[in-house]
């Protein structure tokens, strides 16, 4: 696990250490896990970090707790299945009660079959839909591949063909979706992947002239955009994200206040405490002890 700002996760164990699970992976590149499993005495609130490896979460039921992916912050996820590729950077706060059960798995161990995993499902890709609300149907169909593969985890080979046929499966949601995207506005697109890009970099990368040349566009015009589909500068939404993540780690961490502005790239701690004091009314230092 490397040091830097946005924590990279190389591989399935150093997650479970990360995250205090009490768990071992079925094999180093796979693994399966119903939430059931996982609560005990493990972490309530994962700060942002990025996973060397492939995860499928599948939500049956989450009515407390939310999920940093992409966008946005999504909540009360409801029969949902989430796909997380390598490139994401993702956070989370657990809810206690929630049903459903996560697949993860590194690229090995679908070979010989997949080379690249991203390329074959895009669902995986940063900048693709990455969240899918299931029919009933297709919830009945999720419960069944997930009840047979965690049946199966000790069987490598039976495993790997389980996965590779709910993969091949939930490709038909993202077909779906580009089917419903054709109907969508260019400039709700643009403004959808600059709040992707924003999810990724926002701890790095505060200016929109950033964001702009990801987009190949001018920061003028990624602004008239944005603004004109939310209401809100492209500035305020970056703003907005630090923020978020500010009141997270304040809230679930026990990081003092020096090491948030170090994690959020303030370059003095008194720069972070103004722009807190000046997004909230209070200093972090009061915000915490208000949320303890």
């Amino acid at each position: 696990m490397s040091s830097n700002k946005v924590i990279d996760i190389d591989s399935i164990s150093d997650l479970y250490e990360f995250a205090r699970f009490n768990s071992k992976p079925a094999f180093d590149d796979f693994d399966v896990l119903n939430f059931k499993d996982i609560r005990q005495g493990s972490e309530k609130m994962l700060p942002p970090h990025r996973r060397n490896f492939f995860s499928l979460i599948f939500f049956e039921d989450q009515k407390a707790g939310r999920v940093n992916i992409n966008e946005q912050e999504h909540q009360n996820l409801n029969n949902a299945v989430l796909f997380q590729g390598t490139e994401h950077i993702f956070s989370f706060v657990r809810d206690e009660e929630v049903k459903g059960a996560i697949i993860l798995f590194s690229a090995s161990f679908i070979l010989p079959y997949i080379n690249d995993p991203e390329f074959r499902y895009p669902f995986f890709s940063m900048l693709s839909q990455n969240l899918f609300y299931l029919s009933e149907a297709e919830h009945q169909e999720f419960g069944q591949f997930l009840a047979l593969i965690e049946a199966e985890a000790g069987n490598r080979e039976t495993t790997k063909l389980l996965l590779l046929a709910l993969l091949e499966k939930s490709k038909s949601l993202q077909a779906t979706y580009a089917q419903e995207e054709q109907y969508v506005s260019k400039k709700y697109l643009l403004t959808r992947r600059f709040k992707q890009l924003v999810n990724n970099y926002f701890h790095s990368e505060k200016q929109v002239d950033f964001y702009a040349g990801k987009l190949n566009l001018n920061a003028n015009y990624l602004n008239e955009v944005v603004k004109s589909q939310t209401n809100k500068t492209a500035k305020r939404h970056i703003l907005e994200r630090v923020l978020l993540e500010a009141r997270n780690l304040l809230s679930y961490t026990d990081l003092d206040v020096a090491e948030i502005a170090y994690a959020l790239n303030f370059s003095e701690t008194s720069h972070f405490n103004r722009f807190f004091k000046k997004e909230t009314g209070l200093t972090p230092r009061t915000f915490r002890q208000k949320n303890l």
